[in-house]
């Protein structure tokens, strides 16, 4: 599984996950941009960079998801931090954070970085170290199953679905940590569908899942389009129901219960049995 990306948009979604990764308040995302830079000229990449939206608003922080042994990877950061500075304003603070499955991952021979490591200046995140998360704090949930192991994940995603489900955070919020929560085991499972890894996840409010978004929004973009014939609005109305019904007829393919269908969807189940008889 590619990490970085992920880990990239992770952050980019989420970013109060970052600082509270890196122990500094979820409050100081909004003072932040995040990017991902790179230096064509010397093929050298950062994974992402945190960078102050205000001058003097504080250190810019270079981060780096490194889940492979590598004997160079100081030796790269280096060169990256220098990069960074060169090409931009060489009186920036900086803080590198580099991020770790365990441990062991580190390269052995750190004598020579000693400078960075010994200094505040490098954060080191072992993301099996980390403590128990307090209540609702859902994002580092999602960290510890891009770290752990496919089937410690598929257990782990099991048990942190109902407690996002039942938490008392925003809709857009709960809905936005399940997707990760799907698109994390999707990457641990290449074989499965977004279906089965929701199946399998047992998300219990369809309307929570990136399934039910993009058929949702598959069908008002069709409605749109017909309610220049009929009317926006009601064109919208006809998307919207068209969405569900996309949503239905992909939860029969994975041979829900007509009650189940029902429940999940807000279809009558005489409408899930009249689905079950027509092809999508």
């Amino acid at each position: 599984m590619k990490r970085d990306p992920l880990f990239f948009r992770f952050f980019k979604e989420l970013p109060g996950a970052f600082f509270h990764l890196i122990g500094r308040p979820a409050a100081d995302a909004d003072r932040y941009t995040l990017d991902a830079i790179e230096y064509k000229e010397t093929a050298v990449r950062l994974d992402g960079v945190f960078q102050p939206r205000e001058p003097d608003a504080g250190p810019a922080y270079l981060w780096e998801a490194q889940f492979y042994a590598s004997e160079k990877l100081y030796a790269n950061l280096l060169t990256k931090i220098g990069r960074f500075l060169q090409h931009g304003d060489p009186s920036q603070d900086w803080v590198a954070v580099v991020i770790y499955p365990t441990r062991g991952t580190e390269q052995k021979n750190i004598v020579p970085y000693r400078c960075l490591l010994e200094s505040d200046q490098l954060v080191r995140i072992f993301l099996d170290e980390l403590p128990p998360p307090l209540p609702e704090m859902f994002e580092l949930g999602v960290l510890e199953l891009i770290a752990a192991k496919p089937d410690a994940a598929l257990a782990k995603a099991q048990s942190l679905v109902p407690q996002v489900m039942a938490s008392a955070r925003p809709e857009h919020y709960r809905r936005l940590v399940i997707q990760f929560i799907e698109t994390v085991i999707l990457c641990q499972f290449p074989k499965w569908s977004r279906e089965e890894v929701e199946k399998m996840i047992q998300v219990s409010d369809i309307r929570e899942t990136r399934v039910f978004q993009e058929a949702l929004e598959e069908g008002m973009e069709k409605g749109r389009v017909k309610g220049i014939e009929e009317g926006i609005e009601k064109g919208i109305e006809k998307g919207i129901e068209k969405g569900i019904e996309r949503v239905a007829h992909r939860l029969i393919k994975l041979k829900h219960s007509v009650e189940q269908i029902a429940k999940m969807t807000g279809l009558s189940e005489a409408q899930v049995r009249k689905l079950k008889k027509k092809k999508p």
